[in-house]
């Protein structure tokens, strides 16, 4: 049994981004994504690499130490109030060989789902970490599909749990919330 691995949350750098890249098109030509789709994401990541409040910005969702992003993550930073800054965590876009083996049946869609599921909570952990150290008040997560709202709901549960800092826990619509009090 293959072992899930264990993921950063960080900014892409021009050799990362170029290496990510390469790898998601070359998967997408073989025929696991469609190629425009690939190519569209890339074009935006690449105008999205610098933290400009209101605007989204792409993240990398890296295993340990490796060159090649397993996922984008899309991030925006808002003013609320002038006192009041929120991250919002949009997106989680798979790379193309974990997405289409997270679709297909077989044997190694079980290990598929374990790691997509790694990588959402290594994304959502290092947007609770952004958020805190861009001094946000309200870190937002967006539950995209049914499953990323469960998965939001359970972690909203245990996010109460381990609270170290004063904050409040919600599920507001399809975000999960958490607030600095």
């Amino acid at each position: 049994m293959a072992k899930v691995s264990s993921f950063k949350f960080k900014s892409f750098t021009s050799e990362t981004f170029q290496s990510t890249s390469t790898a998601w098109t070359s998967e997408a030509l073989e025929g696991k994504a469609f190629p425009s789709e690939v190519e569209q994401l890339f074009s935006w990541a690449e105008d999205h690499q610098q933290n400009i409040a209101g605007h989204s910005v792409a993240y990398g969702i890296f295993p340990n130490s490796a060159k090649v992003a397993d996922a984008i993550c899309e991030v925006v930073v808002t003013r609320h109030s002038s006192r009041s800054k929120w991250v919002k965590m949009l997106r989680v876009r798979l790379r193309p060989r974990i997405d289409e083996a997270l679709n297909s049946i077989g044997d190694s869609s079980n290990f598929a789902m374990r790691e997509a599921l790694a990588i959402f909570i290594h994304a959502t952990i290092g947007v609770l970490q952004f958020g805190e150290s861009e001094n946000a008040s309200t870190i937002k997560v967006y539950g995209r599909t049914r499953q990323q709202l469960d998965f939001l709901k359970f972690l909203g549960i245990e996010l109460e749990k381990v609270k170290t800092n004063p904050m409040k826990v919600t599920l507001e619509g399809r975000f999960l919330v958490v607030k600095s009090i």
